[in-house]
């Protein structure tokens, strides 16, 4: 059996969903959507959360008095590991709280488990709008 694939999909650059593209990963501030992309778009919902997610990580390494940079080649807490999870990169994290690199499900949760605000975000409610006419 043979899958045909559909055009699309979401691969897409996180930042060519917001109206101020630069402001992504630096601004406490919500994004407003893109000319043409809906506030309820998945990918603009996606592209909210990654830029809160880099915001907070942003935020959370300058209040260590260091830089992303320094963070990363600094080793985690009781172990020798560096703060760098496996398959990342400096640019790529770069990248990432720059909107320009979709963040995945791994990133999302290394986040998670070194940044209580990112954990924060996940339980929030505000980052997982729904549509008020659907049954919760």
């Amino acid at each position: 059996m043979k899958f045909q694939t559909a055009a699309g999909g979401f691969k897409y650059e996180p930042r060519s969903m917001v109206a101020v593209r630069k402001q992504f990963g630096r601004s406490s501030a919500l994004l407003q959507p893109a000319p043409g992309i809906d506030a309820s778009d998945p990918r603009f919902l996606a592209a909210q959360l990654q830029h809160r997610v880099a915001n907070g990580v942003r935020e959370a390494v300058l209040a260590q008095g260091l830089g992303l940079e320094a963070f990363l080649a600094k080793p985690m807490s009781g172990g020798g590991l560096s703060a760098m999870p496996p398959g990342m990169s400096y640019d790529r994290i770069v990248r990432i709280n720059r909107g320009e690199t979709l963040m995945q499900l791994a990133d999302l949760m290394s986040w998670a488990q070194q940044f209580e605000t990112v954990r924060e975000l996940l339980a929030d409610d505000q980052c997982w709008p729904t549509d008020p006419a659907e049954p919760v």
